[in-house]
């Protein structure tokens, strides 16, 4: 009995020692607990930079290699370097920062990289994000998509480096971007137009429309005509679609009237073989013009050819 008594004092001793408060050894936990989380923040903040927001020096600050927008226009970098001048970066860079050189990659925010140095500023506020190489490219991405920053040529562009560097289908891109498959389909057909074409459609002298109507036509000569004449004369999207209707209906006009000729041309040569028994050739010109040939084998066959002809 007594032994029993003896166990279970025990027992409960040690859990009244577990749950009673000691004040000296909750202090020195409380302080290791602390220092073991300054050395990791300490630790984080050297492998990956600060969380920010918190301001670094430009210098230090580059271009992400993989930024999808490709065209800045001076005239919305000046406005923006001014707003900055009078007012201040506002909503800091997102950047990503690499220890072995101490710098941060930008992966959204080049506009506003752009603009600082114009105005001079010797820091901008960033915000660190610990991403790999696809995160940067699909943050970069969404970011100048929702704002609208990108041509669709830069977008097309862009979707077309996510599928092909980390083997994505369109499915997964439209996920990735927030947008429809048929979007990101009609993006990517734009880049199978001419080289004049994109660069129309890159200055904005075109729209993304236009873009879409002149990547249905198969003709690419047909294609890049229609776009200097859509660009020049600033010509709406259903002007456009209107005008390849009528040049479709004017080919096919012509088209009929080809096949006319050439079936009165074949009964034509079918007629003056069986009446004269020499053998021709009839070809005919969209124009209306041609030649008619008179074949013959040897001298005898000419004269004979001459002397009929001269009749």
């Amino acid at each position: 009995m007594n032994k029993g008594k003896a166990v279970l004092g025990r027992g409960m001793a040690a859990l009244l020692s577990s749950s009673m408060a000691n004040p000296a050894r909750e202090l020195k936990e409380e302080k290791l607990s602390e220092k073991k989380d300054q050395l990791k923040a300490k630790l984080q903040e050297k492998q990956s930079g600060p969380m920010g927001p918190v301001l670094v020096p430009l210098e230090r600050v580059k271009a992400n290699t993989h930024q999808p927008r490709k065209v800045f226009k001076e005239q919305d970098l000046s406005e923006l370097a001014s707003s900055i001048k009078e007012n201040g970066i506002i909503q800091p860079l997102i950047v990503n920062y690499h220890p072995e050189d101490q710098s941060y990659e930008i992966i959204a925010g080049e506009r506003r990289f752009r603009a600082a140095k114009m105005v001079g500023l010797e820091q901008v506020p960033v915000v660190v994000k610990n991403t790999t190489k696809k995160d940067k490219l699909v943050m970069a991405i969404i970011e100048n998509v929702q704002r609208s920053d990108l041509n669709c040529v830069e977008e097309g562009l862009a979707y077309f480096q996510l599928m092909n560097e980390f083997n994505l289908t369109q499915e997964e891109v439209a996920k990735k971007i927030g947008k429809e498959r048929s979007s990101i389909a009609n993006h990517l057909r734009l880049l199978r137009l001419p080289k004049d074409i994109l660069l129309l459609l890159q200055k904005e002298s075109l729209s993304f429309g236009h873009g879409k109507i002149l990547a249905s036509l198969e003709d690419h000569d047909q294609a890049s005509d229609l776009a200097q004449w859509a660009a020049e004369n600033n010509v709406s999207v259903r002007q456009l679609e209107e005008k390849i209707k009528l040049q479709k209906n004017f080919k096919g006009q012509k088209k009929s009237a080809s096949d006319f000729n050439l079936q009165k041309y074949k009964a034509v040569k079918q007629k003056i073989e069986n009446r004269t028994g020499y053998h021709v050739e009839i070809k005919g010109k969209k124009n209306g013009s041609g030649s008619l040939t008179i074949k013959f084998s040897n001298d005898d066959e000419f004269n004979k050819i001459y002397e009929h002809l001269t009749r």
